[in-house]
């Protein structure tokens, strides 16, 4: 029996099953930030430990963590939750937000991560083929037993779940990951009749078999999906692998939510939350946009360059970003004391004030030398200043005239007769100093100094003895200075009043 004609029956018995057992999910924050494990990372309870406490240390608030199907159901029917259970207790230890990402038919448009006795038996659990026939590593979307296994065992983590996490830790769960089979479609013989059955010969068009291909995959992804709701209705998503419409086929798993065929995917799987962008690309921007709009943004993956989680909660307005592999970073000086800089901003940034966010980037604004930012009936005028390999920054409207702000690597002003009436700077949540003077241009910008992370000096012929670097930023003279460029400093965060003068 074709997927297509199975999926209403799977469905409909799925609704049928949960009927008066459904939980349903309490509300959680508005804004996560944090990071996502390496692939391996969640596989034993000694990496589980080691890579949270690095979440920790970086300021996270939220981790998104594997689980994998292969070790969750060694043998058909008989699951273990030890790893899941670990993530939960050390996750709740530390005071972290979960998202669980299932690593089941699907991860990166392979099947790795499926038990061996479902890998293992390719005919039962078929692969698509390519158009010679040959197979791939890459379960079919159109294979009927792969899905109820899936489903299944989907169902009996999300069961589980719901009863084992008690302090509800677990904030949403990815189904898959970066599904899709690099070949222009499957060629296997329930493909081949879905593709005669459906009428796709006569749409000759280029998109034709990313469409095609795209139904399937959502269509298999929304049955796991609503199995796993119908036993605990928690927030789910799924995330695509980004690539330009016109991208060679092969490159790229073909059936994932692209940009492409996202309205496939809208209607296809209306039992997912969310569809997310992994966002590696240059045009950061653009997805961003592609990906918001009508449902809230949220990155699960991304590279470990703070411009990007600057520009997603600030400009954005993302409910979540995240770093992968966040573990790589644990001695990157630059990423570390940013992310714990935009810790610090989160629970401001969580009331979902206005804001405006910048980040000199190739690809969005590198070629300006100054960016115009309305907010708050303000004009804010960003200059990003030369030399600097840095500059990034949101702008969150507090009251009338009163906003903060948080980066650097540029400078702002306000627009004819706009001054401040003052400027704080903010540490650790209280105000560290009162800028003025030279460091404000007499209250006419506001330059983004940062923070300086100073070593304790040495006094010559006397080793035995430090002085204590002093905590202080750059002031407003020495931007123009090449030397400032040089030294090591991350965003600082200001909280300001603006006064007209007119």
């Amino acid at each position: 029996m074709r997927i297509v004609r199975l999926l209403p029956v799977l469905l409909s018995a799925v609704l049928v099953l949960s009927c008066g057992r459904r939980q349903q999910y309490p509300q959680q924050p508005t804004v996560v930030f944090g990071g996502e494990m390496h692939n391996s990372n969640a596989s034993t309870p000694q990496s589980i430990e080691s890579s949270l406490d690095i979440a920790v240390s970086l300021g996270f608030d939220a981790v998104l963590a594997p689980v994998y199907w292969e070790l969750m159901e060694p043998e058909q029917g008989r699951f273990d939750f030890t790893l899941v259970d670990h993530l939960l207790s050390a996750a709740g230890e530390r005071g972290l937000k979960l998202g669980l990402l299932w690593f089941g038919t699907w991860k990166n448009g392979e099947s790795s991560y499926p038990p061996l006795w479902v890998k293992g038996n390719t005919q039962k659990y078929f692969r698509a083929l390519d158009a010679d026939g040959n197979p791939t590593t890459t379960i079919s979307p159109f294979c009927t037993a792969a899905l109820e296994a899936d489903a299944a065992a989907f169902s009996a983590l999300m069961s589980h779940l719901a009863k084992a996490d008690r302090d509800r830790v677990v904030i949403n769960v990815q189904v898959e990951n970066e599904v899709g089979a690099f070949l222009e479609r499957d060629f296997s013989p329930a493909a081949l009749e879905a593709w005669e059955q459906g009428g796709w010969p006569a749409d000759t068009s280029f998109l034709a078999p990313q469409r095609f291909m795209a139904e399937a995959f959502a269509k298999y992804v929304d049955a796991v999906a609503a199995a796993g709701k119908a036993e605990y209705d928690i927030p789910m998503f799924t995330n695509a692998w980004l690539m330009g419409e016109k991208a060679r086929y092969g490159s790229y798993p073909n059936g994932g939510p692209r940009e492409a065929v996202l309205d496939v995917w809208k209607r296809c799987a209306p039992h997912l939350d969310r569809l997310s962008p992994d966002i590696y690309a240059k045009d950061f921007a653009h997805f961003c946009a592609v990906y918001g709009g009508d449902q809230p943004l949220f990155i699960p993956e991304t590279k470990r360059e703070p411009g990007r989680l600057w520009y997603a909660l600030g400009e954005a307005a993302a409910s979540g970003v995240f770093s992968f592999g966040y573990e790589e970073s644990y001695d990157d000086p630059l990423y570390v004391y940013e992310c714990r800089t935009i810790a610090e901003m989160i629970p401001l940034l969580r009331q979902r004030l206005p804001s405006r966010g910048f980040w000199r980037n190739p690809a969005m604004d590198a070629k300006d030398a100054e960016l115009s930012l309305p907010l708050g009936g303000v004009d804010f005028k960003v200059h990003y200043i030369g030399g600097e390999p840095n500059a990034y920054g949101v702008i969150v409207q507090t009251g009338e005239d009163e906003f903060t702000v948080a980066g650097v690597g540029a400078w702002i002003d306000f627009g004819e007769n706009v001054k401040m009436a003052y400027c704080e700077e903010i540490r650790g949540g209280g105000v560290w100093q009162v800028l003025n003077g030279d460091e404000t241009a007499h209250h006419n910008m506001l330059y983004l100094r940062g923070r300086l992370y100073l070593e304790p000096a040495v006094m010559p012929g006397d080793e035995g003895v430090e002085v204590p670097a002093p905590m202080y930023g750059l002031s407003y003279q020495r931007r123009f200075l090449k030397s400032s460029h040089l030294r090591f400093k991350t965003s600082g965060i200001y909280r300001i009043k603006l006064y007209s003068q007119e």
